[in-house]
Protein backbone atom coordinates (compact mmCIF):
# COMPACT_ATOMS: atom_id res chain seq x y z
CA UNK A 1 0.00 0.00 0.00
CA UNK A 2 2.77 2.32 0.82
CA UNK A 3 3.96 1.84 -2.52
CA UNK A 4 0.81 2.55 -4.31
CA UNK A 5 0.34 6.05 -2.48
CA UNK A 6 4.10 6.87 -3.22
CA UNK A 7 3.73 6.48 -6.96
CA UNK A 8 -0.07 8.03 -6.16
CA UNK A 9 1.03 11.40 -4.27
CA UNK A 10 3.83 11.64 -6.91
CA UNK A 11 1.45 12.07 -9.78
CA UNK A 12 -0.69 14.35 -8.06
CA UNK A 13 1.81 17.01 -7.12
CA UNK A 14 3.48 16.94 -10.10
CA UNK A 15 -0.17 18.35 -11.63
CA UNK A 16 -0.69 20.57 -8.98
CA UNK A 17 2.52 22.15 -8.50
CA UNK A 18 1.45 23.24 -11.52
CA UNK A 19 -0.15 27.22 -11.76
CA UNK A 20 -2.02 26.27 -15.46
CA UNK A 21 -3.33 23.19 -14.21
CA UNK A 22 -6.02 25.60 -11.87
CA UNK A 23 -6.97 27.13 -14.93
CA UNK A 24 -8.79 24.18 -16.65
CA UNK A 25 -9.35 22.40 -13.25
CA UNK A 26 -11.19 25.45 -11.75
CA UNK A 27 -10.98 28.94 -14.12
CA UNK A 28 -12.56 27.52 -16.98
CA UNK A 29 -15.06 25.48 -15.30
CA UNK A 30 -16.43 28.54 -13.52
CA UNK A 31 -16.47 31.22 -16.41
CA UNK A 32 -18.53 28.97 -18.33
CA UNK A 33 -21.05 27.97 -15.79
CA UNK A 34 -21.60 32.03 -15.22
CA UNK A 35 -22.00 33.07 -19.11
CA UNK A 36 -23.64 29.31 -20.33
CA UNK A 37 -25.89 29.72 -17.07
CA UNK A 38 -27.17 33.35 -17.62
CA UNK A 39 -27.71 32.33 -21.12
CA UNK A 40 -30.12 29.76 -20.61
CA UNK A 41 -31.37 31.08 -17.06
CA UNK A 42 -34.75 31.12 -17.79
CA UNK A 43 -35.39 34.71 -18.25
CA UNK A 44 -37.73 35.75 -21.03
CA UNK A 45 -34.84 38.48 -21.71
CA UNK A 46 -32.26 35.90 -22.60
CA UNK A 47 -34.37 33.31 -24.33
CA UNK A 48 -34.44 33.53 -28.72
CA UNK A 49 -37.75 35.21 -29.58
CA UNK A 50 -39.76 33.88 -32.09
CA UNK A 51 -42.87 35.15 -33.24
CA UNK A 52 -46.29 33.02 -34.24
CA UNK A 53 -48.86 34.02 -36.54
CA UNK A 54 -52.13 32.53 -35.74
CA UNK A 55 -54.43 32.08 -38.82
CA UNK A 56 -56.52 29.84 -37.15
CA UNK A 57 -57.81 31.81 -33.65
CA UNK A 58 -59.02 28.91 -32.41
CA UNK A 59 -59.08 26.66 -29.50
CA UNK A 60 -56.38 24.40 -30.16
CA UNK A 61 -54.21 26.84 -31.58
CA UNK A 62 -54.27 28.86 -28.73
CA UNK A 63 -53.61 25.80 -26.78
CA UNK A 64 -51.15 25.36 -29.40
CA UNK A 65 -49.27 28.50 -28.47
CA UNK A 66 -49.54 28.13 -24.63
CA UNK A 67 -47.94 24.91 -24.19
CA UNK A 68 -45.21 25.86 -26.68
CA UNK A 69 -44.13 28.55 -24.08
CA UNK A 70 -44.66 26.30 -20.84
CA UNK A 71 -41.16 25.54 -19.15
CA UNK A 72 -39.02 26.36 -22.15
CA UNK A 73 -35.60 27.10 -22.00
CA UNK A 74 -34.50 28.84 -25.04
CA UNK A 75 -37.17 29.81 -27.14
CA UNK A 76 -39.56 32.54 -26.03
CA UNK A 77 -43.28 32.68 -28.48
CA UNK A 78 -45.06 35.69 -28.91
CA UNK A 79 -48.50 36.37 -31.13
CA UNK A 80 -48.21 38.88 -34.05
CA UNK A 81 -50.33 39.82 -36.98
CA UNK A 82 -49.08 37.85 -40.02
CA UNK A 83 -48.07 41.34 -41.61
CA UNK A 84 -46.03 42.81 -38.93
CA UNK A 85 -44.30 39.38 -38.24
CA UNK A 86 -43.25 39.19 -42.05
CA UNK A 87 -42.11 43.03 -42.11
CA UNK A 88 -39.90 42.53 -38.63
CA UNK A 89 -38.36 39.00 -40.58
CA UNK A 90 -37.62 41.18 -43.14
CA UNK A 91 -35.57 43.80 -41.40
CA UNK A 92 -34.10 40.49 -39.31
CA UNK A 93 -35.47 42.43 -36.03
CA UNK A 94 -36.30 38.91 -35.07
CA UNK A 95 -35.11 35.40 -35.54
CA UNK A 96 -37.77 33.49 -37.13
CA UNK A 97 -41.97 32.92 -37.73
CA UNK A 98 -43.84 30.48 -36.94
CA UNK A 99 -47.07 29.94 -38.83
CA UNK A 100 -50.32 28.31 -37.97
CA UNK A 101 -52.48 27.85 -40.97
CA UNK A 102 -56.30 28.25 -40.91
CA UNK A 103 -57.93 24.95 -40.37
CA UNK A 104 -55.71 23.83 -37.92
CA UNK A 105 -57.83 22.57 -35.98
CA UNK A 106 -60.62 21.44 -38.30
CA UNK A 107 -57.22 19.16 -39.26
CA UNK A 108 -56.37 18.08 -35.83
CA UNK A 109 -59.79 16.80 -35.45
CA UNK A 110 -60.09 15.15 -38.79
CA UNK A 111 -56.71 13.40 -37.98
CA UNK A 112 -55.09 15.42 -40.99
CA UNK A 113 -51.88 16.77 -39.94
CA UNK A 114 -51.63 20.40 -39.97
CA UNK A 115 -48.69 22.15 -41.87
CA UNK A 116 -47.11 24.00 -39.07
CA UNK A 117 -44.18 26.07 -40.58
CA UNK A 118 -41.17 27.74 -40.02
CA UNK A 119 -39.93 30.84 -42.02
CA UNK A 120 -36.45 31.98 -40.75
CA UNK A 121 -33.66 34.51 -41.95
CA UNK A 122 -30.16 32.39 -43.06
CA UNK A 123 -28.04 32.44 -40.11
CA UNK A 124 -30.50 31.33 -37.50
CA UNK A 125 -29.19 28.12 -36.74
CA UNK A 126 -31.61 26.59 -33.85
CA UNK A 127 -33.83 25.78 -36.72
CA UNK A 128 -33.65 22.09 -36.49
CA UNK A 129 -34.14 22.56 -32.73
CA UNK A 130 -37.47 24.53 -33.34
CA UNK A 131 -39.19 21.96 -35.58
CA UNK A 132 -38.17 19.52 -33.08
CA UNK A 133 -40.71 21.48 -30.06
CA UNK A 134 -43.03 22.03 -32.85
CA UNK A 135 -43.77 18.34 -33.98
CA UNK A 136 -43.54 17.60 -30.51
CA UNK A 137 -45.90 20.01 -29.01
CA UNK A 138 -48.31 19.17 -32.17
CA UNK A 139 -48.44 15.53 -31.04
CA UNK A 140 -48.99 16.40 -27.65
CA UNK A 141 -52.46 18.90 -28.63
CA UNK A 142 -53.21 15.91 -31.27
CA UNK A 143 -53.49 13.29 -28.80
CA UNK A 144 -55.32 15.54 -25.95
CA UNK A 145 -57.64 16.51 -28.68
CA UNK A 146 -58.39 13.40 -29.86
CA UNK A 147 -59.15 11.82 -26.11
CA UNK A 148 -61.55 14.78 -25.54
CA UNK A 149 -63.39 14.10 -28.59
CA UNK A 150 -63.58 10.44 -27.80
CA UNK A 151 -65.03 11.26 -24.39
CA UNK A 152 -67.70 13.51 -26.15
CA UNK A 153 -68.77 10.98 -28.73
CA UNK A 154 -69.88 8.94 -25.66
CA UNK A 155 -70.78 11.54 -23.23
CA UNK A 156 -72.70 13.77 -25.57
CA UNK A 157 -71.18 16.78 -24.20
CA UNK A 158 -69.02 19.55 -25.59
CA UNK A 159 -65.20 18.48 -25.96
CA UNK A 160 -63.80 21.59 -25.47
CA UNK A 161 -64.80 21.61 -22.10
CA UNK A 162 -62.81 18.28 -21.47
CA UNK A 163 -59.92 19.67 -23.57
CA UNK A 164 -59.34 22.26 -21.35
CA UNK A 165 -59.33 19.57 -18.70
CA UNK A 166 -56.80 17.34 -20.10
CA UNK A 167 -54.49 20.20 -21.14
CA UNK A 168 -54.29 21.62 -17.60
CA UNK A 169 -53.46 18.02 -16.11
CA UNK A 170 -51.03 17.16 -18.59
CA UNK A 171 -49.19 20.46 -18.37
CA UNK A 172 -48.96 20.57 -14.42
CA UNK A 173 -47.66 16.97 -14.89
CA UNK A 174 -44.74 17.82 -17.26
CA UNK A 175 -43.92 20.01 -14.74
CA UNK A 176 -44.07 18.58 -11.77
CA UNK A 177 -40.53 16.56 -12.37
CA UNK A 178 -39.04 20.20 -12.52
CA UNK A 179 -40.49 21.49 -9.49
CA UNK A 180 -39.49 21.27 -5.50
CA UNK A 181 -41.67 22.68 -3.18
CA UNK A 182 -40.05 24.82 -1.02
CA UNK A 183 -40.56 25.54 2.90
CA UNK A 184 -43.16 28.33 1.97
CA UNK A 185 -45.16 25.84 -0.34
CA UNK A 186 -44.31 27.38 -3.40
CA UNK A 187 -42.61 25.23 -6.34
CA UNK A 188 -39.22 25.74 -7.02
CA UNK A 189 -37.67 25.63 -10.02
CA UNK A 190 -33.37 24.67 -10.95
CA UNK A 191 -32.27 27.53 -12.66
CA UNK A 192 -29.98 27.64 -15.61
CA UNK A 193 -26.95 28.40 -14.26
CA UNK A 194 -27.60 25.77 -11.60
CA UNK A 195 -27.73 23.45 -14.40
CA UNK A 196 -24.89 24.53 -16.36
CA UNK A 197 -22.45 24.37 -13.23
CA UNK A 198 -23.40 20.14 -12.83
CA UNK A 199 -22.80 20.20 -17.04
CA UNK A 200 -19.76 22.07 -17.55
CA UNK A 201 -17.85 20.44 -14.18
CA UNK A 202 -18.73 16.89 -15.79
CA UNK A 203 -17.18 18.29 -19.09
CA UNK A 204 -14.27 19.83 -17.74
CA UNK A 205 -13.10 16.84 -15.20
CA UNK A 206 -13.30 14.91 -18.09
CA UNK A 207 -11.15 17.07 -20.21
CA UNK A 208 -8.65 17.11 -17.24
CA UNK A 209 -8.51 13.17 -16.48
CA UNK A 210 -8.15 12.87 -20.28
CA UNK A 211 -4.73 14.68 -20.14
CA UNK A 212 -3.90 13.13 -16.95
CA UNK A 213 -4.32 9.77 -17.87
CA UNK A 214 -2.07 10.21 -21.04
CA UNK A 215 1.08 10.50 -18.50
CA UNK A 216 1.34 6.67 -18.87
CA UNK A 217 2.50 7.65 -22.25
CA UNK A 218 4.65 9.97 -21.44
CA UNK A 219 6.12 8.26 -18.68
CA UNK A 220 6.65 5.39 -21.63
CA UNK A 221 8.47 7.51 -23.74
CA UNK A 222 10.73 9.31 -21.17
CA UNK A 223 12.04 6.16 -19.58
CA UNK A 224 10.22 6.39 -16.19
CA UNK A 225 7.57 3.80 -17.11
CA UNK A 226 10.11 1.14 -17.73
CA UNK A 227 12.56 2.28 -14.86
CA UNK A 228 9.43 1.93 -12.62
CA UNK A 229 9.42 -1.68 -13.80
CA UNK A 230 13.02 -2.32 -12.43
CA UNK A 231 12.00 -1.48 -9.05
CA UNK A 232 10.01 -4.37 -6.32
CA UNK A 233 6.99 -2.37 -7.01
CA UNK A 234 4.78 -5.18 -8.87
CA UNK A 235 3.06 -4.12 -11.98
CA UNK A 236 -0.31 -4.46 -9.69
CA UNK A 237 0.87 -1.57 -7.26
CA UNK A 238 1.97 0.59 -10.62
CA UNK A 239 -1.60 -0.03 -12.20
CA UNK A 240 -3.02 0.40 -8.53
CA UNK A 241 -0.70 4.00 -8.01
CA UNK A 242 -2.05 5.45 -11.22
CA UNK A 243 -5.20 4.32 -11.09
CA UNK A 244 -5.60 6.25 -7.44
CA UNK A 245 -3.68 9.26 -8.94
CA UNK A 246 -6.28 9.43 -11.72
CA UNK A 247 -9.23 9.48 -9.23
CA UNK A 248 -8.34 11.35 -6.37
CA UNK A 249 -7.16 14.49 -9.37
CA UNK A 250 -10.75 14.07 -10.44
CA UNK A 251 -12.24 14.58 -6.85
CA UNK A 252 -10.13 17.21 -6.13
CA UNK A 253 -11.45 19.11 -9.11
CA UNK A 254 -14.89 18.16 -8.67
CA UNK A 255 -14.71 19.24 -4.94
CA UNK A 256 -13.29 22.27 -5.79
CA UNK A 257 -16.04 23.20 -8.49
CA UNK A 258 -18.98 22.13 -6.22
CA UNK A 259 -17.60 24.45 -3.29
CA UNK A 260 -16.93 27.29 -5.50
CA UNK A 261 -19.84 27.26 -6.89
CA UNK A 262 -21.25 26.73 -3.39
CA UNK A 263 -19.84 29.36 -1.62
CA UNK A 264 -19.96 32.20 -5.53
CA UNK A 265 -23.23 31.42 -7.10
CA UNK A 266 -25.31 29.62 -4.44
CA UNK A 267 -25.50 26.97 -5.87
CA UNK A 268 -26.75 23.70 -3.55
CA UNK A 269 -25.50 20.30 -5.06
CA UNK A 270 -28.06 18.16 -2.77
CA UNK A 271 -27.67 15.32 -0.35
CA UNK A 272 -23.80 14.67 0.44
CA UNK A 273 -23.50 11.06 0.23
CA UNK A 274 -25.66 10.82 -2.92
CA UNK A 275 -23.71 13.18 -4.73
CA UNK A 276 -20.34 11.74 -3.16
CA UNK A 277 -21.07 8.09 -4.61
CA UNK A 278 -22.78 9.50 -7.94
CA UNK A 279 -19.27 11.64 -8.34
CA UNK A 280 -17.18 8.59 -7.14
CA UNK A 281 -19.22 6.28 -9.71
CA UNK A 282 -18.89 9.10 -12.81
CA UNK A 283 -15.07 9.34 -12.41
CA UNK A 284 -14.30 6.03 -12.46
CA UNK A 285 -16.38 5.53 -15.94
CA UNK A 286 -14.12 8.57 -16.79
CA UNK A 287 -10.76 7.14 -15.57
CA UNK A 288 -11.74 4.09 -17.61
CA UNK A 289 -12.64 5.87 -20.43
CA UNK A 290 -9.36 7.77 -20.44
CA UNK A 291 -6.74 4.40 -19.83
CA UNK A 292 -8.90 3.10 -22.83
CA UNK A 293 -8.01 5.81 -25.13
CA UNK A 294 -4.25 5.71 -23.89
CA UNK A 295 -4.13 2.21 -24.64
CA UNK A 296 -5.18 2.53 -28.06
CA UNK A 297 -3.26 5.72 -29.05
CA UNK A 298 0.37 5.73 -29.32
CA UNK A 299 1.08 9.74 -28.35
CA UNK A 300 0.09 12.42 -25.43
CA UNK A 301 -0.75 14.62 -28.34
CA UNK A 302 -2.77 11.81 -29.84
CA UNK A 303 -4.44 10.74 -26.51
CA UNK A 304 -5.25 14.93 -26.01
CA UNK A 305 -6.98 15.05 -29.39
CA UNK A 306 -8.51 12.44 -29.76
CA UNK A 307 -10.02 12.98 -25.63
CA UNK A 308 -10.98 15.95 -26.23
CA UNK A 309 -12.89 15.06 -29.57
CA UNK A 310 -15.07 12.32 -27.45
CA UNK A 311 -15.40 14.78 -24.42
CA UNK A 312 -16.83 17.62 -26.89
CA UNK A 313 -19.11 15.30 -28.90
CA UNK A 314 -20.41 13.55 -25.96
CA UNK A 315 -21.29 16.27 -23.91
CA UNK A 316 -23.45 17.84 -26.84
CA UNK A 317 -25.21 14.93 -26.82
CA UNK A 318 -25.78 13.89 -23.43
CA UNK A 319 -27.14 17.22 -22.41
CA UNK A 320 -24.38 19.24 -20.86
CA UNK A 321 -24.66 22.51 -22.94
CA UNK A 322 -28.47 22.39 -23.51
CA UNK A 323 -31.43 20.72 -22.13
CA UNK A 324 -31.74 16.99 -23.49
CA UNK A 325 -34.99 17.46 -24.51
CA UNK A 326 -34.78 19.72 -27.49
CA UNK A 327 -32.49 17.20 -29.20
CA UNK A 328 -33.70 15.30 -32.56
CA UNK A 329 -35.07 12.32 -31.22
CA UNK A 330 -32.28 9.65 -32.46
CA UNK A 331 -29.48 11.65 -30.40
CA UNK A 332 -31.51 11.32 -27.35
CA UNK A 333 -31.50 7.50 -28.02
CA UNK A 334 -27.69 8.34 -28.39
CA UNK A 335 -27.71 10.02 -25.46
CA UNK A 336 -28.96 6.86 -23.44
CA UNK A 337 -25.76 4.97 -23.97
CA UNK A 338 -23.42 8.18 -22.76
CA UNK A 339 -22.30 8.21 -18.98
CA UNK A 340 -22.90 12.22 -18.73
CA UNK A 341 -26.42 11.64 -19.65
CA UNK A 342 -26.99 9.54 -16.62
CA UNK A 343 -24.84 11.62 -14.15
CA UNK A 344 -26.60 14.60 -15.36
CA UNK A 345 -30.02 12.99 -14.85
CA UNK A 346 -28.53 11.99 -10.80
CA UNK A 347 -27.37 15.47 -10.38
CA UNK A 348 -31.25 16.57 -11.26
CA UNK A 349 -32.80 14.84 -8.97
CA UNK A 350 -30.26 15.80 -5.88
CA UNK A 351 -30.46 19.46 -7.05
CA UNK A 352 -33.69 20.68 -8.49
CA UNK A 353 -35.41 17.65 -7.02
CA UNK A 354 -33.96 17.17 -3.16
CA UNK A 355 -33.40 13.75 -3.82
CA UNK A 356 -31.84 11.21 -1.94
CA UNK A 357 -29.48 8.34 -2.57
CA UNK A 358 -32.61 5.92 -3.18
CA UNK A 359 -33.39 8.24 -5.84
CA UNK A 360 -30.09 8.12 -7.85
CA UNK A 361 -29.76 4.32 -7.52
CA UNK A 362 -30.59 3.57 -10.93
CA UNK A 363 -27.71 6.43 -12.44
CA UNK A 364 -25.46 5.34 -10.25
CA UNK A 365 -25.85 1.73 -11.29
CA UNK A 366 -25.59 2.36 -14.59
CA UNK A 367 -22.40 4.48 -14.44
CA UNK A 368 -20.87 2.18 -11.64
CA UNK A 369 -21.73 -0.73 -15.25
CA UNK A 370 -20.06 2.19 -17.26
CA UNK A 371 -16.83 2.43 -14.85
CA UNK A 372 -16.59 -1.78 -14.88
CA UNK A 373 -16.36 -1.83 -18.70
CA UNK A 374 -14.06 1.12 -19.55
CA UNK A 375 -11.90 0.02 -16.46
CA UNK A 376 -11.51 -3.42 -17.55
CA UNK A 377 -11.00 -2.36 -21.23
CA UNK A 378 -8.40 0.54 -20.41
CA UNK A 379 -6.35 -1.76 -17.78
CA UNK A 380 -6.30 -4.86 -20.39
CA UNK A 381 -4.72 -2.04 -22.85
CA UNK A 382 -1.87 -1.53 -20.52
CA UNK A 383 1.32 -2.78 -21.40
CA UNK A 384 4.15 -3.71 -19.17
CA UNK A 385 7.02 -4.47 -22.27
Amino acid sequence: MKKIWSLCSFEMMRLLKKPRSYVLMLALPLLFTMLFGGLLGGEGSTKIQLLISDSDHTALSKAYIDVLNKDNELFNFQQAEAKAAEEQLKEKKISGVIRIPEGFQEGIMDGSAPAVAIEHIPDFTSSAAVRQQLSEKLNKISIEAKAAATWSSYSGENWQGMFEKINKETGASSGAAKEQISSDGQPKTMSGITSRAAGFSIMFVMMMLMSVTGTILEAKKNGVWYRMLSTPASKFEISCGYLLSFFLIGWVQFGMLMAATHFLLGISWGNPLAAFILVSALLLAIVGLGLLIAGVVKTTEQQSSMGTLIVISTCMISGVYWPIEIEPAFMQKIAEFLPQTWAMRGFTELIANGGTLADITASIGILTLFAAGFLAAGVSRIRYE
